[in-house]
């Protein structure tokens, strides 16, 4: 039989709680994930001397939570290794020359590096100007021409007349972008590249910075297959020397939907066929929180009488249609139903004759409104709620987006 003293038992104890203590921190370790670092420089390409460079690592990640220290060196030949902290910092460089800079973020436990090289021209070098372009005061889909901005953009309508075997909103328009206008002021140096990033709001390359893409290249560029929607999109112009300029722009996609001359069946008791569904997309899916829907609008125009019968002239049966807007997603709903015959007379910008016609208008519009219906898909039921046929004249869909 084996005995063990007291001291030898304490002494077990005391390493069996320290072994569990060390265990648990070894799984803590092991779970730890390192930083992962992201790093944008602003000017990018080559830098002037005296130049006031932005360094940005404000992107970077800890997947943990951890706390994270950012250190810079802006020349690592030098031996210093803290010249800056901080994860936006800014700096410059007096003489022309290279310089590599290397930051290094720090979780606690673990240690991250990144370098980039730094090319420095003489200060008197001259950057060039970049032009992304722009598309204004073009005609909408009624033929009225639409207003200029101080602001330049690119504005495109799509605009259809459909049958009413296709009520799916699916059609697209190419977007010609042009940077033909950007300019160099310099004679003796050149625009060397043009590289167009088609949403600065989405990181294509996961390189942590979402302004940087290039998606494309060239003095102009046809960004094709497009829908309604709305894009941040920006141009960077490069020079023979590495100098950069960028220059940003809006391109907007409208659309204008028409169906004509439809017909509704009677509504009953043992018919569910009383109504036409459309179905549409209200965001740029890639970026829903920027490319937002400005308004959604629906125009309705049918007869006040049934002109197929169901007696004549004030005998005629009256009819009813309203607009039923759904959102699959959150399950919102807005409808006409409780628009009175005497508000039936269109809109502003809908014209009706009020003597033969009911004109039905109902939109979602503003910011508040739309995230209640946020994200699409959507669909619109055009419903008959009388007992007899009813023939639809027109019904439209305006999408805009600017």
């Amino acid at each position: 039989m084996i005995r063990m003293g007291r001291k030898a038992i304490s002494l077990f104890i005391i390493l069996s709680m320290c072994s569990i203590a060390f265990s648990g921190c070894t799984e803590t370790f092991a779970s730890n994930q390192p930083p992962e670092i992201a790093m944008k420089i602003s000017p990018s390409g080559s830098i002037k001397a005296e130049e006031i460079i932005t360094f940005d690592a404000s992107a970077t990640i800890d997947r943990d939570g951890d706390i994270l220290v950012f250190m810079w060196d802006f020349d690592d030949s030098n031996g210093i290794q803290r010249e800056e902290s901080g994860s936006e910092v800014t700096w410059e460089y007096a003489v022309e020359g290279t310089y590599i800079v290397t930051l290094t973020v720090e979780d606690g436990q673990f240690s991250q590096t990144m370098t980039k090289e730094i090319n420095v021209i003489p200060k008197d070098s001259i950057r060039p100007e970049s032009d992304a372009g722009s598309r204004m005061g073009v005609e909408d889909c009624d033929g009225e021409e639409t207003s200029e901005s101080s602001r330049e953009f690119y504005l495109y309508f799509i605009c259809e007349e459909n049958e009413i075997s296709d009520r799916e909103v699916d059609a697209t328009i190419d977007v010609l972008l042009d940077g033909s206008a950007s300019v160099h002021e310099d004679p003796n140096h050149y625009l060397s590249k043009y590289e167009w990033d088609l949403d600065v709001n989405h990181d294509n390359d996961g390189d942590g910075d979402p302004t940087n893409d290039v998606d494309a290249t060239g003095e102009t560029y046809t960004w094709k297959d497009r829908g309604p929607g709305k894009w941040e999109v920006q141009l960077t112009v490069t020079d023979d020397q590495g100098l950069t300029d960028k220059d940003e722009v809006t391109v907007y996609i409208n659309y204008v939907g028409e169906w004509t001359d439809f017909t509704l069946p009677r509504r009953n008791g043992s018919n569910d066929d009383n109504w036409k569904e459309f179905e549409f997309v209200t965001v740029y899916e890639d970026s829903p929180s920027v490319n937002r829907l400005k308004r959604a609008e629906f125009q309705l125009t049918y007869a006040k009488k049934d002109p197929d019968g169901s007696g004549f002239g004030q005998l005629a049966s009256d009819q009813k249609i309203d607009i039923y807007v759904y959102n699959k997603t959150k399950e919102w709903d807005i409808n006409t139903s409780e628009t009175s015959d005497e508000q039936r007379i269109g809109h502003s910008n809908f014209d009706c004759d009020e003597e033969e016609d009911f004109c039905v208008y109902t939109q979602v519009s503003g910011s508040y409104h739309v995230q209640k219906y946020y994200p699409g898909p959507w669909t619109v039921n055009v419903w008959n709620d009388k007992s007899n046929q009813a023939d639809v004249k027109e019904f439209r869909i305006l999408l805009t987006f600017k």
